[in-house]
């Protein structure tokens, strides 16, 4: 565990980004937030997500795959459509990304995809 970090203040800051990341002050953002499907970070703006989450405390963030989390950059709705169906229907056809898995992944000093 990160030594001079609580989880409080590292939830503190990955809030703090995500806030500046979605421009949005109406919903809460709790541990149990999940990013593409609650705030709706995706692409490029989920990386950029991240990169700002992991940069002050140097968390190595390369063995996560954003693929499995989310839809890439340039995701046309109706591109997979049976992804899409699936996920119209009520399936989740990403991992769940939660702000509490990044907390762990900054306390363990790395993000493992498991």
């Amino acid at each position: 565990m990160t030594q001079s970090h609580s989880r409080e203040v590292i939830l503190e800051h990955v809030v703090g980004v995500l806030r500046r990341m979605t421009l949005s002050e109406m919903e809460p953002i709790t541990e149990a937030t999940e990013l593409y499907y609650d705030l709706g970070l995706y692409g490029e703006d989920l990386a950029d997500a991240i990169d700002g989450i992991r940069a002050p405390y140097g968390t190595d963030f390369s063995g996560m795959d954003l693929r499995r989390y989310a839809p890439g950059e340039g995701y046309d709705p109706g591109f997979n459509i049976v992804r899409d169906f699936r996920e119209w229907r009520g399936k989740r056809t990403y991992r769940s990304l939660t702000v509490a898995s990044l907390i762990e992944a900054i306390q363990a000093g790395s993000w493992s995809d498991r």
